[in-house]
């Protein structure tokens, strides 16, 4: 397969993957900030902060208000990383594998990443609205998601769209447990109280865990919480199972020739399966978000450069 057009296939499927993820998260954080209002608690900082981009906010937006943060993260054409700019990315990417794409899975793309500047041309748009649109959003994403596993033939094209899925998921997860942890507190008394337990509820409902936690753990505490988002390989949005079905597609995509990526997704995936939820405390959750994410950034560095050795070439940021 030509490297320019896995490219575009792993940014396709991120860019989706990820305008999902986040208006996942601002639905989430709306209801959760209603939560906290009636304690002069709301926070919108911590929902920018799961970007890593506060400062490219403070700089166009100034402060963390309601409406700034859900405009910014919707609407926003100039910030790379918004909901509408994802969409349009991922749109553009389509459009130039069109003759290698089902005609069905090209339209459903194609109609999706026009949805939000519709939306957004509307003068009359509320909050609720926005909710809507969240929702909307996510389900064209899990739909067009679920075309291409019932429509692709199981080659290096679909495995280069898992591949991506998947590691832009865990990247995501992992920003979204960092967060939660280190910003939303707004005291040290909240933990282990009605707060605390209400943010981990709201940490799994972000990820759709919520009914699965609730059957395998029942009441919500913090080590099986983390366990569940962190360290299980059964469920679909655990970091987990994203590594080792990235590592599935990486094999799959080479024949089982072991290139640095394989190699440095292996090492990762083997020291997760060694740990359990009350060992990421005891060792720092902090540090371990941080070396987790220094490790998925270095393997995503390693796949675009076995596939793509040419950086001009790639089509994504």
């Amino acid at each position: 397969m030509l490297s320019r057009v896995a490219d575009q296939i792993m940014w396709m499927s991120r860019y989706i993957e990820r305008a999902a993820n986040t208006a996942r998260f601002l639905e989430v954080s709306y209801h959760l900030n209603l939560d906290l209002q009636q304690g002069g608690q709301e926070q919108w900082r911590p929902l920018i902060e799961i970007t890593g981009d506060i400062k490219i906010f403070e700089a166009r937006c100034g402060e963390p208000t309601a409406e700034n943060v859900m405009h910014f993260l919707m609407f926003n054409p100039e910030y790379i990383n918004s909901i509408a700019s994802c969409l349009r990315a991922a749109r553009e990417n389509a459009m130039g594998l069109r003759e290698n794409m089902p005609a069905e899975l090209f339209e459903a793309i194609n109609a999706l990443g026009k949805l939000v500047p519709d939306a957004a041309r509307r003068k009359d748009f509320f909050h609720s609205q926005i909710l809507e649109l969240c929702r909307e959003v996510k389900r064209e994403c899990m739909m067009i998601s679920g075309m291409f596993s019932e429509i692709i033939e199981r080659g290096r094209g679909y495995h280069f769209w898992r591949l991506g899925e998947f590691m832009e998921r865990a990247d995501k997860t992992s920003r979204l447990l960092h967060v939660k942890y280190f910003y939303i507190h707004p005291q040290i008394t909240d933990l282990e109280t009605s707060i605390d337990d209400m943010q981990w509820l709201a940490l799994l409902l972000s990820l759709d865990a919520r009914e699965a936690y609730h059957r395998t753990h029942g009441l919500i505490q913090r080590d099986n919480v983390i366990h569940m988002i962190v360290l299980n390989p059964a469920f679909p949005r655990a970091i987990l199972f994203c590594l080792q079905s990235a590592q599935q597609s990486l094999n799959l995509i080479t024949d089982g020739e072991q290139g640095e990526p394989h190699k440095q997704l292996a090492s990762l995936c083997k020291k997760l399966e060694s740990l359990s939820g009350s060992d990421i405390i005891e060792t720092g959750l902090n540090e371990f978000i941080e070396d987790l994410q220094l490790a998925m950034n270095n393997i995503n560095s390693a796949i675009f450069d076995h596939f793509n050795p040419d950086p001009a070439l790639s089509t994504g940021a």
